[in-house]
Parts: structure tokens; C-alpha cells; sequence
């Protein structure tokens, strides 16, 4: 595999660049294809055509996406029962499989392909459990459940794991230590850990875990080094809407890909990127 993120990591590369992009894929590349997320071929082929127009050097397979269209699975459940029935879908599962496999071997040896599933509480959450009704041991057993589908592609050229978590009013100690499980995956397998954050606030609810690398997509470039831990940001509303970034010797440019801008203005931001790299 490329290594890219680690090598940042290790102060071996100035300038990384992780850009979030499964929307943008889907709308530009695959028309908003209904088969988007039950066709893992069209999926692993519109996600690389896409990066061959932006050039991340990280692409995610973004479980947050898929779990998201299939949520109906989890309907007229409860608690854990929600969690097991998305988790259990034979076809969920077969698609997923398919289109990992197809992602890491065409691109693991040119970027860094990574996993990225939202945090336990976020997923219940989308399966529509009630906040309130969210305690650490249903988060525990929603860790332990997602850490089971991981290890199914323990045998692919896989970087890392992301876990995107959000601000649902959960317990912040109750959710990092559920993700604990998690991150011990990771570190068993040799991937990456990281967190996607929404906010730097909620970055600092999560001082607990030590993920290797937060990324945090509204944050101002300026801010990456306020952290006391590698960050990943700057590539915010702001940027896609024509802001220059200032000049900064060494960062991770991490954001997502706005799908509702004009696909050429898009172009022409990826190409500042480039040319900021020049520099």
C-alpha cells in the first residue's frame, strides 16, 4: 500500500492531501445512480474516476454513505436489534465486500484507502435510536458489532480507519471509551487511526482518545497547529467558495468536496491546490 498518511506522519512529506468526496462521486460521476450503493463495480469505478480529477492522496470507503441508504433495514427495531439488522444484511454485506475489494486493488498502490464508519452513537442515531436512550453499553456492544464487519477486510491492503463522530448529545466519556475497542483494531491491524470531528469543539470533548491524526473539515487552515496533535483541515466552505489559503510550510488539506458546486469550479480549486503545492 502507499503509506502516504504515515509518511506525513513521519515528517517525510510536507503537503497531504484527504479530500471527502462520496457525494461529489455519486452526483458527478454516477448521476446519483439509485444502484450507487447495491452496484459495488459502478461504485469502486465512480470513486476512481473522481479521484482522477482531484487527486486525493487518501480515499475513503465511506460506510457513514452506505449505512445511511440502507437505514430502512433497521425499521420497527430497537436498540441493538437496529445495529444487528443493518449489520446482518447479507446484501449490505456482499456490496460492501465487493466494492472494497475492487477499490484497494485498483488504487492501493498509487493513494491510501481507508475505512471510515461513524462513531456507535452516530449510528444508532441514524437508525433512528432517541439520543436519551443511548447509555455506554449499548455504544459498547454497537463498537464491538462494527469492530466484527472490520475484520473481514483485515486481508486487503487497507490504511486505516476513520471514525466520524458528531455532536448528538451523547455522552462524550461514554462514546471514547466504546471507541476504545475500535482503535484497538486498528492498531492490531496496522491502519491509521483517526477521528473526523464536525467541530474543534467537539475535538475537545474527545481529549481522551489519541487517535494518530483529527480531521476536522471546518477548520481554518490557520488553526491545524492548535491542536497539540496532527490535524487535518483548511479545505472548509470558505475554500471551495474562492478563498485563498495562506501559506502554511507543512499540513494536512483535509474537506469535503462540496457536491452542489459547479463540477469546473470544483476543477479550478483542486488546481489552486496544486499550484499551492509548487510554492
Amino acid at each position: 500500500m502507499a503509506g502516504l498518511v504515515k509518511a506525513w506522519l513521519a515528517g517525510e512529506s510536507q503537503r497531504l492531501l484527504w479530500l471527502a468526496f462520496e457525494e461529489y462521486a455519486r452526483k458527478v460521476f454516477a448521476s446519483n445512480h439509485p444502484a450507487w450503493h447495491t452496484e459495488p463495480m459502478r461504485y469502486a469505478a465512480g470513486i476512481a474516476d473522481a479521484n482522477k480529477v482531484l487527486g486525493s492522496q487518501v480515499v475513503s470507503f465511506d460506510f457513514c454513505a452506505v449505512f445511511a441508504t440502507h437505514a430502512g433495514l433497521a425499521a420497527n427495531n430497537e436498540g441493538m436489534k437496529r445495529v444487528s439488522a443493518l449489520l446482518d444484511d447479507a446484501a449490505l454485506k456482499a456490496f460492501s465486500a465487493d466494492a472494497i475489494a475492487a477499490l484497494a486493488h485498483q488504487l492501493s498502490s498509487r493513494v491510501d484507502v481507508v475505512l471510515q464508519i461513524p462513531s456507535p452513537s452516530a449510528l444508532l442515531v441514524m437508525l433512528g435510536e432517541a439520543p436519551a436512550n443511548i447509555d455506554f453499553d449499548m455504544m459498547d456492544d454497537t463498537a464491538t458489532a462494527l469492530t466484527e464487519l472490520l475484520r473481514g477486510f483485515a486481508s486487503l491492503p487497507i490504511a486505516g480507519l476513520v471514525v466520524a463522530l458528531s455532536d448528538n448529545g451523547v455522552e462524550p466519556g461514554d462514546e471514547a471509551e466504546a471507541c476504545e475497542v475500535l482503535q484497538a483494531l486498528a492498531a492490531h491491524y496496522d491502519w491509521l487511526f483517526a477521528l473526523r470531528l464536525e467541530s474543534a469543539a467537539l475535538a475537545e470533548n474527545f481529549d481522551d482518545l489519541t487517535p494518530d491524526i483529527r480531521l476536522i473539515p471546518s477548520l481554518e487552515l490557520s488553526r491545524l497547529d492548535n491542536h497539540g496533535a496532527p490535524t487535518g483541515g483548511g479545505l472548509n466552505s470558505d475554500f471551495w467558495s474562492g478563498s485563498d489559503l495562506p501559506p502554511v510550510a507543512r499540513a494536512c488539506l483535509y474537506g469535503d468536496v462540496p457536491a452542489d458546486l459547479d463540477p469546473k469550479l470544483i476543477v479550478e480549486r483542486v488546481n489552486s491546490l496544486v499550484e499551492m503545492s509548487r510554492l
